[in-house]
């Protein structure tokens, strides 16, 4: 892999990171919301709302676990000094990456009217 390359990657890195970072937020947000309910104070998102940010929150969420799962396999493929360390991060992200597809597959499934979803940040 080129000097150029592993900078690409890394730059990619940083970008896919700095979204992570907002969709926490916006997981900050609906935890908030969430509280509210259970105090029974006016929430910010009605239920609808809710399920359809956490929806594109998590769709966000599998494309950064993607985008992760290149990244390693990218360093895994041309790291020929420690191939062991390589190993394990691109295994750590494949186990991330399919969690990100199950939590995305139950909020797919549930119905839009009251269904409650949890919102895991990670």
């Amino acid at each position: 892999m080129s000097n150029n390359q592993e900078k690409d990657l890394l730059y990619l890195q940083i970008f896919s990171s700095s979204i992570f970072i907002i969709t926490i937020y916006i997981s900050i947000i609906l935890t908030i919301n969430n509280i509210q309910k259970i105090d029974n104070k006016k929430s910010i998102f009605d239920q609808k709302q809710e399920n359809n940010i956490i929806l594109k929150n998590r769709i966000v969420i599998t494309i950064i676990a993607t985008i992760s799962v290149y990244i390693s396999y990218q360093f895994y493929k041309t790291n020929k000094l420690n191939k062991n360390t390589s190993k394990k991060e691109l295994y750590a992200s494949l186990l991330n990456f399919i969690s990100t597809l199950i939590l995305l597959d139950t909020a797919l499934k549930k119905d839009n009217k009251n269904t409650d979803v949890s919102i895991p940040i990670i």
